[in-house]
């Protein structure tokens, strides 16, 4: 029997003023308003005000930030355009 494990991503959002989340691959970009990152293969883009990344641990996967945050967005990569239309 082999087990297959599913490795799940972990987003904490405290008061909207502290952020944190597992699984981060890589941060692709940030700013006080934006916050880009991979995680688990898709893309998260975190907006808001006064944004610090307080730590990030890249082989752990681990990271902190804060600031206010008004949104959380997860963006899935699409399939090609062939995929898509010769499903």
């Amino acid at each position: 029997m082999q087990n297959n494990v599913i490795e799940q991503d972990k987003l904490i959002l405290e008061g909207r003023k502290n952020f944190s989340m597992t699984g981060v691959q890589t941060v692709d970009g940030f700013s006080e308003q934006c916050l880009k990152l991979t995680v688990s293969g898709n893309k998260v883009i975190v907006t808001g005000e006064n944004i610090k990344i307080t730590a990030f641990n890249k082989s752990t996967g681990n990271l902190t930030a804060e600031g206010l945050v008004n949104e959380i967005k997860y963006a899935h990569k699409k399939q090609p355009i062939i995929k898509r239309l010769f499903k």
